[in-house]
């Protein structure tokens, strides 16, 4: 697992949207970021770029419905579950697992 936030096999993966999107927690725990595959303006496909950069789960979710387009109903229902404010202090952050990302956000509703 990379610790690299653009990389396919990123540690803080939380839910593939698309083919084209997906979500993932920033690696400080402290925000969601919306990503979308490659760049919309270069040719450039083969990595994640950040659309945008959210500490509630409204805000992400809104996020998804505006920017991603259709969303898988799994991920949707992964995206719902979410608590309603990513809020990891810098000392759980520091001492989790990088794959531990859904069960750190659910440990703190």
């Amino acid at each position: 697992m990379s610790r690299v936030e653009t990389a396919d096999d990123y540690s803080g993966f939380v839910a593939q949207l698309n083919a084209d999107w997906r979500v993932v927690a920033c690696r400080d725990r402290i925000q969601w970021i919306l990503q979308r595959r490659g760049s919309p303006k270069m040719s450039r496909r083969d990595d994640w770029r950040g659309r945008s950069y959210c500490r509630t789960s409204q805000a992400l979710i809104l996020s998804a419905r505006e920017y991603a387009g259709p969303v898988d109903s799994t991920a949707a229902a992964i995206l719902a579950a979410l608590p309603a404010r990513i809020e990891l202090d810098s000392s759980t952050a520091r001492k989790s697992r990088p794959n531990d990302v859904l069960a750190n956000m659910e440990d703190h509703h």
